[in-house]
């Protein structure tokens, strides 16, 4: 499987060059990787006189589970620096000051040398990877060099640890984490079905940070504006392929009273003029960036902006979340913390939130518009939407707390590590 996995990343190496011409994200990678390349000197100067914990997370969702115990990581050891990497620009491409870092990086790509000589220039004193970032050659090294390294808000694939060929690898690859904190009692089965004895069940660290979220004293005068003496249903990192949802809800006479605020996951000029294109009267949209402008008579506000959906929803009867007709679905906890119903599309497997409001009927997964219409006939009433919004945000109310479960154990490690 190491020669597999070998010549899987030097397949990728390899059609870069290609990759770069089609698609801007790849260009934005591509551009991240040669960045950090350049910076491993700026890495040692910035370790020269600190101790460092290393955070490594995929995109800026897996940023958001581990936000909470990053802040308290900078309360309690105010002496560590915070490198934090993502693989996906959506992250490495924010300034630094965005985050609780001192330091943001696109992660190299894997590699016996690439891993050795990045941590040999972070020489971390404690590593903290997200959910399911296993690349191999990092987690080796980090072993082999007996650096402590946890997995926060981690989940298992069953269908890997069932594969004949991969499940020895896979679960060689779990072994070479300190501790794997997991989400679900159904992580924790499979686990002790394939003996993998590290691990502790501490629930989904995102959790908390949605609470915190909620708990912030946000207002925003314009939605408020908007929204007022209104239900409203937020359409949230949405796709194009999100649209007809959108189509529809327009035209059913059930709901025209309703206001709605569009947040397109992607907010360049195209993705919006597109987004525009789809709508029969432009004149009932307006831009929150242009809302002075507003005449008092538009039913969409299309957020153009970054960073305040998490907040908006407070202001939401009902949410439908985009991505469940891609690769996944983006974050259902955001507007759950707030008591409202979720709709989102069937790509949900990897979420163990979205099969826990699926199963007990606090939210609802959708294969197609007619599946659209029926979830709005059952959520027409004001107390049936408040009923299914109160057994979805108990899936926050279960899940709290897991930064009470993993700080211990960085605690332990960074105060030993301190007195050294």
């Amino acid at each position: 499987m190491l020669l597999l996995y070998n010549y899987l990343l030097f397949m990728v190496r390899m059609v870069l060059p290609v990759l770069v011409l089609f698609s801007k994200k790849w260009a934005l990678w591509t551009n991240g990787q040669k960045l950090t390349q350049n910076s491993i000197s700026l890495i040692k100067t910035l370790r020269s006189s600190s101790k460092c914990v290393w955070v490594h997370c995929a995109s800026l969702g897996e940023y958001e589970q581990i936000k909470p115990i990053l802040m308290e990581i900078k309360s309690r050891f105010p002496e560590y620096l915070i490198i934090l990497t993502f693989f996906s620009p959506s992250g490495f491409n924010r300034p630094s000051s965005f985050f609780q870092a001192d330091a943001v990086f696109p992660l190299p790509l894997d590699g016996q040398k690439v891993a050795k000589d990045w941590i040999n220039a972070v020489r971390p004193s404690m590593v903290l990877f997200v959910k399911q970032e296993f690349w191999f050659h990092y987690l080796n090294e980090l072993n082999l060099q007996k650096i402590p390294l946890i997995l926060v808000s981690g989940t298992l694939s069953s269908s890997l640890l069932k594969m004949p060929v991969y499940s020895s690898w896979y679960k060689k690859i779990c072994r070479l984490f300190s501790v794997l904190f997991l989400q679900n009692t159904k992580d924790i089965e499979l686990a002790k079905k394939y003996n993998l004895h590290n691990t502790v069940l501490a629930g989904n660290s995102r959790v908390d940070s949605v609470k915190n979220n909620k708990e912030v004293p946000w207002e925003n005068e314009i939605i408020k504006a908007f929204t007022l003496d209104s239900d409203t249903i937020i359409f949230g990192s949405t796709w194009p392929v999100d649209i007809p949802f959108l189509q529809d809800f327009l035209s059913n006479p059930a709901y025209k009273n309703w206001k709605i605020i569009w947040a397109p996951h992607e907010i360049s000029s195209h993705q919006i003029n597109l987004l525009f294109s789809f709508v029969m009267d432009e004149k009932s949209i307006i831009l929150f960036s242009k809302a002075s402008e507003t005449t008092g008579n538009e039913r969409i506000l299309l957020l153009d902006t970054l960073g305040m959906l998490k907040y908006a929803y407070r202001y939401a009867n009902l949410a439908y979340v985009g991505g469940g007709f891609g690769k996944g679905i983006h974050n259902l906890l955001e507007p759950i913390v707030y008591e409202i119903p979720v709709v989102f599309g069937p790509n949900f497997k990897a979420f163990p939130e979205a099969h826990f409001l699926v199963e007990n009927g606090g939210g609802f997964s959708i294969k197609n518009v007619k599946d659209w219409q029926l979830v709005l006939e059952k959520l027409l009433i004001q107390e049936d939407r408040h009923k299914v919004g109160m057994i979805a945000s108990s899936y926050i109310v279960q899940n709290m707390g897991t930064m009470n479960k993993i700080l211990p154990f960085i605690s332990e490690v960074l105060d030993y590590d301190s007195k050294r």
